[in-house]
């Protein structure tokens, strides 16, 4: 072990190219995950808002919020003593601009093209949460940070929505609960009025909601609340988690990337055996000569090992610092969201294949023979 240490600092030009092409996929990985994670978060919004409380929706809806249509007092009278408060969630997409800026087609970066109207998702909600207000009065509207970062909007701004242009005053601006576009927050009234102006369509019948929120009680569990909903006819309840897990634009987003990195993974382990297995043909003579003074093939395995897992602790030191820059750099419309969960797991995953593609070289070392040492 000594030995493979002492060859990594004496020569460290010998393992430079799999050290560059190590931190480069480390870049590649760090990137990837950030954009998994960001392009989650950017489709989750209204979910998170209500991280911790249950979603209650039809059970013909299938966890998808667009299909399902709740009565207002269904769980009115259902001996839901775990039950501390329960509100409801309504939805519908339409247009807004800054008042008097409405102009031009829907743009979603808020280019100097001549569009000024913004994609944005309307919802009606009656409860608050550790991140939405209490619902707003009639002709004001929350706001989330996405839309901050596309037009130039603040407290006490006017916007007009849809179509009609029905004028609407920012009451408060929360976190980004983006759900594919800039989320707009209305008392459950005020979204009723607009929609049946923007597009009576989506209107649920009177009386009904797309969702319901229930919250459970202190100390009890979210799962505890949607076993007891779940035994309502009609009715089906599901955690945040779940509800996320639902939708088919982020199954489809963590299919396409956990292939992605996950092919990433292999080509680092490939990179890695690929390097040694010709480093080990490079110095058979020296790895005989090894063997003729006693070493064995795993003591071999593991000085390989070894400097498998130090250029990889290098890389993915350098190999995040450089991310960490890129990412910095990216602008704040691109949803890169870097965790430290996610970091992690790159870390890990990385170790595993460097030392598997270390590992490979084993048949190899195995037929060397100690008395090709002499000649």
């Amino acid at each position: 072990m000594s030995i493979a240490l002492k060859e990594l600092w004496r020569q460290p030009q010998r393992f430079l190219p799999v050290w560059v092409a190590l931190t480069l996929l480390v870049v590649l990985l760090v990137i990837l995950a950030g954009f998994l994670d960001g392009l989650s978060r950017s489709q989750t919004g209204p979910y998170r808002a209500y991280d911790g409380d249950v979603f209650v929706l039809s059970d013909d809806a299938n966890l998808q919020v667009q299909r399902s249509r709740v009565s207002a007092d269904a769980l009115t009278d259902q001996g839901l003593d775990d039950v501390a408060d329960v509100g409801f969630l309504d939805a519908a997409f339409t247009v807004a601009a800054v008042e008097g800026t409405a102009t031009g087609n829907t743009s979603s970066d808020n280019s100097d093209d001549g569009t000024n109207l913004q994609d944005v998702a309307l919802y009606g909600y009656s409860m608050s949460s550790s991140v939405l207000p209490h619902a707003p009065d009639a002709g004001e509207v929350v706001v989330d940070k996405q839309l901050t970062r596309q037009i130039d909007v603040e407290v006490g701004d006017r916007l007009v929505l849809g179509p009609s242009a029905e004028p609407m005053t920012v009451a408060a601006i929360v976190d980004d609960l983006s759900a594919g576009a800039p989320t707009l927050w209305v008392n459950g009234d005020e979204w009723r009025r607009l929609v049946g102006t923007i597009n009576p369509a989506l209107l649920p019948p009177s009386g009904q909601h797309l969702a319901l929120i229930a919250q459970p009680g202190a100390d009890i569990k979210a799962s505890t609340v949607v076993e007891q909903v779940d035994q309502i006819d009609g009715l089906e309840a599901a955690d945040v988690a779940d509800m996320i897990g639902a939708l088919s634009v982020v199954q489809q987003q963590n299919a396409t990337f956990t292939a992605i990195i996950g092919v990433t993974f292999v080509v680092s382990l490939l990179v890695v055996a690929l390097f040694f297995a010709l480093i080990t043909l490079e110095q058979t003579r020296l790895y005989a000569v090894f063997k003729a003074l006693g070493a064995t093939t795993r003591e071999l395995l593991t000085g390989i090992s070894v400097q498998a897992v130090v250029l990889t602790l290098i890389a993915l030191a350098v190999g995040m610092a450089i991310s960490a820059v890129l990412v910095a750099a990216l602008p704040p419309t691109l949803p890169v969201r870097v965790l430290p969960t996610r970091l992690l797991e790159v870390a890990v995953g990385l170790l595993v294949t460097s030392v598997i593609g270390g590992l490979l070289t084993a048949r190899r070392l195995l037929r060397i023979d100690p008395a090709s040492s002499i000649g």
